[in-house]
């Protein structure tokens, strides 16, 4: 393949590399500045307080026995009914006062459910985090679903391929060659430099 294709293919690579994926890339810029600053304010965390009355068909259910089909039933009641959903569940039983305890967790925030099937009752505590907050925790892949995983791995995929094509066509532009190269020299000693520092 001669050097005239390859760069052809290089400058395919590196416009079509970064079509697809430019949304996340502003956003994995913006969400490490962001992260990087912890000290600023990224909105208000809001707290809320819900009680809700639990159906016949959950107080017919067995919580005597920490059933996993009974929590199942629960989670997918609060699903369908009141859009109570998280990522990463915990569950936790009471058997001796027929209490279940269920954390739901997710990038926009938290649940903490306890219901009280003696009571009839199900008590929902919901922490909502400004959208800010929630982005950082897309960024850091926290309470994260697999779906959104596999679409950071793919965007990062392809802003690797978009650095190392824009890399290639600097270095065979003869004009910007020596430049660049200065440029590109700097940045790296910088991050070695910082690295270094670190330690």
């Amino acid at each position: 393949m001669s050097l005239n294709s390859v760069t052809r293919w290089m400058r395919w690579l590196h416009i079509y590399t970064a079509a697809p994926v430019l949304a996340l890339m502003l956003l994995f810029a913006v969400t490490g500045l962001l992260l990087n600053h912890n000290d600023w304010s990224l909105g208000t965390t809001e707290q809320h307080q819900h009680e809700f009355e639990l159906p016949q068909e959950l107080l017919e259910q067995n919580w005597g026995e920490g059933s996993t089909e009974t929590a199942l039933a629960l989670l997918l009641w609060l699903e369908k009914n009141h859009g109570i959903r998280g990522v990463d569940i915990e569950i936790e039983w009471e058997p001796a006062e027929e209490l279940v305890i269920v954390t739901l967790e997710g990038p926009h925030g938290a649940y903490s459910v306890e219901a009280y099937p003696s009571e009839g009752i199900v008590e929902v505590f919901q922490r909502q985090l400004p959208v800010l907050e929630m982005l950082n925790n897309l960024h850091r892949g926290k309470h994260v679903t697999g779906l959104w995983r596999l679409l950071a791995d793919i965007s990062a995929i392809f802003m690797v391929l978009f650095c190392l094509s824009g890399f290639w066509l600097v270095l065979i532009n003869r004009a910007q060659r020596v430049p660049a190269s200065g440029w590109i020299s700097l940045g790296l000693a910088l991050m070695a430099m910082a690295i270094y520092l670190m330690h």
